[in-house]
């Protein structure tokens, strides 16, 4: 509804939105992460841009130490290792940039913006690794996670195939830099919205 809604005043306005488009988004990240997330992108008349956007990332904590061990239970005679700590982070953004058009079907964006994030801040100590009466052996760190808050930066670049009028594929590259902990990542997009392809940007 909403992207019908701001389309339609889009048409009626041609000189404000030339384009607007959900675009959902999945990928690699530096850490040994993956992340998913969406965007909310305007193309706008001078051929600048603006973007919502939110990404969900789960990756190794930027202090993990290098030694560390995992704990694990015996079962039978097979060890079964525990999870490793994940660092979880949710990053809402506001960015603007420039549009280049390649050509009918394909253009590139480049923004900068702000965001607000909400992260896990891990704190490990080391320790000996210690079997109990359950047959369960402790990891050689131990430590908490904190969930953390603040402003970051971001940068980000996205190159775009509408291969019709309402849904296109798109490649991405992004970099969030924060006190927390600093993410860069690449991501496959699913664009769709209202492309307006036809009309040659001036």
């Amino acid at each position: 509804m909403f992207l019908s809604t701001v389309t339609t005043y889009g048409q009626t306005n041609e000189s404000i939105i030339k384009k607007l488009y959900l675009q959902l988004g999945t990928g690699l990240t530096n850490y040994n992460g993956y992340s998913a997330g969406f965007d909310i992108q305007a193309v706008l008349k001078k051929h600048w841009t603006a973007t919502l956007s939110y990404h969900n990332i789960t990756m190794d904590p930027k202090n993990l130490p290098s030694n560390y061990e995992p704990g694990f239970e015996l079962v039978l005679i097979f060890p079964f290792s525990d999870a490793y700590p994940e660092s979880n982070m949710k990053l809402y953004s506001l960015s603007a940039g420039k549009f280049f058009e390649l050509g009918r079907k394909f253009w590139f964006v480049t923004e900068a913006g702000v965001s607000v994030v909400n992260g896990d801040k891990f704190t490990f100590i080391r320790q000996p690794m210690v079997q109990d009466s359950y047959g369960h052996t402790s990891s050689n760190y131990g430590g908490k996670k904190e969930i953390k808050t603040t402003f970051g930066g971001v940068l980000k670049a996205d190159l775009t195939w509408a291969f019709s009028s309402f849904a296109g594929l798109g490649v991405g590259v992004f970099g969030n830099f924060n006190s927390i902990q600093s993410p860069v990542g690449a991501e496959l997009k699913l664009i769709v919205g209202w492309m307006n392809r036809r009309p040659k940007i001036k």
